[in-house]
């Protein structure tokens, strides 16, 4: 399953206040993010995502979730689509604007190092 570690990141409402919603276009469609959602004890965050690649259109959500002193970027496995390079582009945005937000935040562990942007 695709993710992305933020070291340093441990606070979920900061990480989702932090990301605006997107809309990207690349040579083969286009990644949105649409709406966003966080639980009551803002320890879990929801992005709706939807990305059209050559025609394709697929809606999913993006969770944020925290785990000591880390934030895992990844997809719900509820809405599990098929990760094509815009569904894992779009999840490296997320992780670059959440790392923007604060000089503190790292990236660690992640399977998507091809789509993240230093």
């Amino acid at each position: 399953m695709p993710h992305i570690v933020l070291e340093k990141a441990s606070n979920v409402e900061e990480c989702f206040n932090s990301v605006d919603l997107i809309v990207h276009k690349t040579q083969n469609g286009i990644l949105k993010l649409t709406d966003k959602y966080i639980n009551v004890n803002k320890t879990s965050a929801l992005l709706e995502s939807v990305v059209v690649e050559n025609g394709k259109n697929q809606t999913f959500f993006i969770q944020l979730s925290s785990k000591g002193e880390a934030l895992t970027v990844r997809l719900l496995p509820l809405t599990d689509p098929e990760k094509t390079n815009g569904v894992k582009t779009l999840m490296g945005l997320v992780a670059k604007k959440i790392r923007d937000s604060n000089p503190n935040i790292t990236y660690g562990k992640t399977n998507l190092q091809d789509f993240i942007e230093n």
